[in-house]
């Protein structure tokens, strides 16, 4: 009778994985499995910013790190091949596809790579607040290529609505401005106004003064020098010019010397 029946979920949220054409459902907390989303995509942005060959999160990483607890995201380590109708996935079925019938190991790929099913708060929350910071960064970065301003924050706003662009919960903001502007090009003229800066920042600030100015802009051109020093070329949205500038003064206690190479 328990495949026939539909299990109430009691506020938890169903994660899932398709592999191999199997499917694999467990229940999570809905708050912890946020929380824990939000590190992982943090520590792969880090390792990006980082420009580490591997940015990707394994699952024995997972497992050690110790802001997150697996053991509190999921409700229990059953795995299930259609969990609302109480039907659990097989060992056979599991082993072949991740060479383990083990549920802290499979619930671990469900938190890195599955669907996760937030509730709808959650993803109504997290939605506006990426909207928000998109927009702003638009608004900051990208002129009207007809008359060289600006557009307004309600415009990039209704461009938005107009062209149904969807925002990826998990992604960051800065990550999603191009596809965006793709999308809204449909509805409005719109351009990103890039410069180029020259940089030169002292050997005693060159670790951490790289991975600011790689945050925030596309190196070109880069060349290290007898000195330590770090020089290069770099390419970034207007907006951003001052930031990059006032993160570097900073930083070096103002011995960063910049240089406006093309508006």
């Amino acid at each position: 009778m328990i495949d026939r029946a539909r299990i109430d979920l009691g506020g938890f949220i169903i994660g899932r994985i398709a592999k191999e054409g199997r499917t694999f459902e467990m229940l999570l907390a809905p708050d912890r499995a946020w929380e824990a989303k939000k590190i992982i995509r943090e520590e792969i942005n880090k390792r990006l910013v980082d420009g580490k060959e591997k940015s990707r999160v394994s699952v024995e990483e997972l497992l050690k790190n110790p802001k997150i607890s697996i053991e509190l995201v999921f409700e229990s380590f059953i795995v299930f091949e259609d969990l609302r109708r109480g039907k659990k996935a097989t060992d056979g079925d599991m082993e072949a596809v991740f060479d383990t019938s083990e549920g802290r190991i499979i619930a671990c790929h469900i938190l890195l790579d599955g669907d996760i099913q937030w509730t709808r708060t959650q993803r109504d929350e997290e939605r506006e607040k990426k909207l928000k910071q998109i927009i702003t960064i638009i608004t900051k970065n990208a002129i009207n290529p007809q008359n060289k301003k600006p557009h307004p924050y309600q415009r990039i706003e209704k461009a938005i609505e107009e062209a149904k662009v969807k925002v990826d919960l998990m992604r960051n903001a800065e990550e999603q401005v191009d596809d965006v502007l793709k999308q809204i090009r449909a509805i409005i003229p719109i351009r990103m106004e890039q410069v180029e800066l020259a940089l030169k920042i002292p050997s005693d600030f060159t670790a951490k003064g790289y991975n600011i100015v790689a945050q925030l802009a596309q190196i070109k051109k880069e060349e290290w020098q007898s000195d330590g020093s770090w020089v290069s070329v770099v390419s970034l949205p207007a907006g951003l010019q001052m930031e990059l500038i006032d993160k570097l003064n900073k930083l070096t206690h103002g011995r960063v010397q910049t240089k406006l190479m093309k508006a």
